[in-house]
C-alpha cells in the first residue's frame, strides 16, 4: 500500500503532466480573453467617451492606448486618440494616428481625412491639405452628414456641437488652399459652393 501511494505521488509530480496542466490553463485563459475582448473594449470605450466629455484628454490617450494594445486596428479608439492629441495641441502625434486610420480604412471620408487636411493646412502645405479635404468633399451630398456624424461620435459636449460647422470650415479651407496655389478656376467654383452652403445653413449652432 505504501509503495503504491509513493508511485501515485511520483505520477502527480510528473513534469509532463504539469506542463499539460499549464498548457490547458494558458489555453483556457487565452480563449476567455478572446471571447471577452469585445466586452472589455466596449467598456473601455465608454470610459473614453466620459473622459472626452470632461476634457480629460490625457486620460483619453491612456485608455485608447490600452484599447489599441488589445485591439490594434480599433478605428474608434484610433480616431479618439487622434482627437485627444489634437486637443492637447500635439498635432505631430495626431498625424500618424489619423494616417493609420486611413491605411486601415482607405474608404474613410470623415474625421481622419478632415483632421489631416486641417493639420497640413496649419503647416502651410496647401497641396496636401487639398488632397485630404477633397476626400471628404468627394462624398458628395453626404459629405456634411458623414463628417458631422463622425465628429459627434468622437467628440462630446460643447466641443462636439461647435464642430457641427465642419463642412463650412472644409469649404472655407479649400477656398484658401486654392487661392494659395493659384488655382483660379477652383477658387471660383469653391466660392460659389461655399456661398450656397452658407445660405442654406445660416443657423448659428453655438
Amino acid at each position: 500500500m505504501t509503495h503504491s501511494h509513493a508511485q501515485d505521488c511520483t505520477c502527480d509530480q510528473d513534469p509532463l503532466s504539469l506542463a499539460r496542466r499549464w498548457g490547458l490553463a494558458v489555453l483556457f485563459i487565452g480563449i476567455s480573453l478572446v471571447l471577452l475582448r469585445p466586452f472589455i473594449v466596449g467598456q473601455m470605450l465608454v470610459r473614453v467617451t466620459s473622459y472626452s466629455a470632461s476634457s480629460s484628454y490625457s486620460d483619453v490617450v491612456r485608455i485608447c492606448k490600452k484599447i489599441i494594445a488589445i485591439d490594434r486596428d480599433n478605428k474608434q479608439a484610433l480616431v479618439s486618440l487622434g482627437y485627444a492629441y489634437m486637443d492637447l495641441s500635439r498635432s505631430d502625434m495626431a498625424m500618424p494616428v489619423f494616417e493609420k486610420v486611413l491605411l486601415l480604412h482607405p474608404e474613410d471620408k470623415g474625421a481622419a481625412s478632415f483632421e489631416l487636411g486641417k493639420i497640413y493646412y496649419s503647416k502651410g502645405d496647401f497641396l496636401k491639405a487639398i488632397g485630404y479635404f477633397q476626400r471628404v468633399r468627394n462624398a458628395g451630398p453626404r459629405a456634411a452628414v458623414l463628417l458631422d456624424a463622425d465628429i459627434l461620435k468622437y467628440r462630446h459636449g460643447t466641443l462636439g456641437f461647435r464642430s457641427l460647422n465642419s463642412m463650412k470650415t472644409l469649404l472655407r479651407s479649400l477656398l484658401e488652399c486654392y487661392k494659395q496655389t493659384g488655382d483660379t478656376a477652383r477658387v471660383a467654383q469653391t466660392q460659389k459652393e461655399y456661398d450656397l452652403y452658407k445660405s442654406r445653413h445660416s443657423k448659428i449652432l453655438f
